[in-house]
């Protein structure tokens, strides 16, 4: 059967195979390789919400099949698409050049196809979408985009009526035409990550397109999702309350029920791999957790969990949960090792707060803390970057072993659009080289290295200063790391050596746009970088890699699904 819609989801920039790019350090903290291969978790609510209402979808991640596979051609595959609507993620921004130029590429070879862009970045730049890129033909806006594509598939297939598909931007005889974003839902219940259908459409379409990204089979991790919204206005963050007030018109969070959350946990304890619990547990308030807490007391967890907080709980808190999940992790990012610092970037808690979480965390069962710090915040000099990798020492020092995990790494390379400081970048202590979509785009069109990218400088370091404190304050951590056990010499010697070699790129490519170099020069030192420039991979990983637990698990999962599909 030919899909009434197909999810496409682009690398980050589309010609990523056909130039060399230096993306860094920037990608290094998320499961995804640098082309960002990892659709959003929205992409299965999305479409198991079709899927659960009559229509048949498909998800496929291009990116990935584009980065498996040098002689894949994007064209020739799009061709051979027989479906209603194409629909193509724009979440975060740094995807704009994939998403656009995949959008005039499926228009090029389905002209009478039409293509909806969605997410956090298109529902921003919504008009200027559809002004500058004619090959869009729908946006829809905000952060809840079930019923409205939902809604928009109807009319495809039935009438084209589309004044009253909500949430929805579209052009009507040359006009730009905004819907009112009315399909704001105030819970989450009727919504979930439903990862069923995923496994059901992989063994029904007889492929892996809809494989979340490039290392999930060996290590995977599935999402559990807790809120839509944000309680927290950290100013560089587009997912903060500010930006989901303002752009996607949420007043407040939606919360999942507890029992909802429970039940998602335990459908993911079917495929034997770790769950990332999506959401602060302790907030709004820390019963919301203790009721999850309470609830997973009677299931019996059996697989890893991880929990990010926002802000230090409380130690009885921490200690309903380390009675509750067997084998858990913690995420906490502080950002900054100096109070005042931290303070700007949105975490207003002390020092003593973060140590006595940790510490508690580890006396109640904690197997793994992450703690992530980052460069390029308001206010942030060289020395304060300084006095944060002594308080990471410090911190190694007053916790040996090898279960404190600290990590370092530059902003993402743009300012999220509608986060604070992406509106009011003065008062926030940056300023912004790009501001409309097309100047992102023409960025990572046009750049070569992640020091091109960057669409900011602060006050107090300039881009040039980001990039070399940057490695400076990588390497440093690394040694640190070393010294304390959590990497081996040998790790610390390819660091060192890729830290090297990454510079030296940096350095050719602002030689290539003086006019003294070539791209040939460029590709030769990019093959000496593999991913994941300054960290070790396996400091990510909580899946244990495929276990023959997991092997199980998907071998009854497959049989149950054959059996009940053949079912009268």
């Amino acid at each position: 059967m030919n899909p009434d819609v197909t999810f496409l989801h682009p690398p980050n920039v589309f010609d990523f195979r056909e130039r060399p790019i230096l993306w860094g350090p920037i990608n290094d903290l998320v499961p995804s390789k640098s082309v960002f291969e990892m659709y959003p978790i929205g992409f299965v609510s999305l479409a198991s919400t079709l899927d659960k209402n009559g229509f048949d979808v498909s998800i496929v991640n291009l990116a990935l099949k584009m980065l498996k596979d040098p002689g894949f051609e994007p064209e020739s595959y799009i061709e051979r698409l027989d479906t209603e609507l194409i629909a193509i993620d724009l979440h975060w921004l740094p995807h704009v050049h994939g998403a656009l130029d995949l959008a005039r590429l499926c228009k090029k070879v389905k002209p009478s196809t039409p293509v909806v862009l969605g997410g956090l970045s298109a529902t921003y730049y919504h008009k200027e979408i559809l002004e500058e890129v004619p090959e869009v033909d729908f946006v829809i806006r905000g952060d809840s985009g079930e019923i409205p594509l939902l809604k928009l598939t109807e009319e495809i297939t039935g009438k084209n009526q589309y004044g009253e598909v909500p949430n929805m931007s579209y052009r009507s005889n040359s006009e730009i035409k905004v819907n009112q974003i009315s399909s704001v839902p105030k819970e989450m219940d009727t919504f979930s990550l439903d990862y069923e259908f995923i496994f059901e459409s992989v063994l029904k379409r007889r492929n892996f397109d809809m494989m979340p990204f490039q290392e999930f089979i060996n290590r995977p991790i599935m999402a559990v999702l807790t809120r839509k919204g944000c309680d927290q206005s950290c100013p560089g963050c587009g997912g903060s309350s500010y930006a989901y007030s303002t752009v996607c018109e949420r007043p407040q969070m939606a919360l999942r029920a507890p029992e909802k959350v429970v039940k998602d946990l335990k459908k993911v304890e079917e495929f034997q791999t770790p769950a990332f619990v999506i959401g602060d547990l302790s907030h709004p308030d820390e019963d919301y957790g203790r009721e999850i807490f309470r609830l997973l007391r009677k299931e019996s967890l059996n697989i890893p969990v991880v929990f990010e907080f926002f802000t230090p709980p409380s130690d009885v808190f921490l200690e309903k949960l380390g009675k509750s999940v067997e084998e858990f992790s913690i995420e906490m990012s502080p950002e900054s090792g100096i109070e005042e610092i931290r303070e700007t970037a949105g975490r207003g808690y002390k020092n003593d707060e973060l140590k006595r979480t940790i510490d508690t965390s580890f006396r109640v069962g904690c197997q793994q803390f992450d703690l992530y710090f980052m460069i390029g915040l308001s206010g942030q000099t060289e020395g304060s970057i300084e006095s944060t990798l002594q308080f990471i020492d410090d911190l190694l020092d007053e916790r040996p072993g090898k279960d404190l995990k600290p990590f370092i790494s530059p902003y993402s390379p743009f300012l999220d659009p509608g986060s604070l400081a992406f509106e009011f970048p003065d008062k926030y202590g940056f300023t912004k080289y790009a501001t409309t979509l097309m100047e992102h785009y023409d960025i990572l069109d046009s750049g070569f290295t992640w020091k091109d990218f960057l669409s900011y400088r602060t006050d107090a370091m300039s881009r040039d200063d980001i990039v070399r404190i940057t490695y400076s304050a990588a390497l440093k951590l690394a040694r640190i790391k070393e010294d304390h056990g959590l990497i081996s010499a040998k790790k610390l010697g390819e660091i060192e050596r890729k830290i090297s070699v990454s510079k030296r790129m940096i350095r050719l490519s602002d030689a290539r746009k003086n006019g003294t170099l070539d791209d040939g020069q460029l590709e030769e030192s990019l093959s000496e970088l593999k991913e994941r420039l300054l960290i070790d991979r396996n400091e990510l990983d909580w899946s244990e890699g495929i276990t023959l637990k997991r092997t199980f698990a998907i071998l009854k999962k497959t049989l149950g699904t054959i059996t009940s599909s053949c079912k009268p």
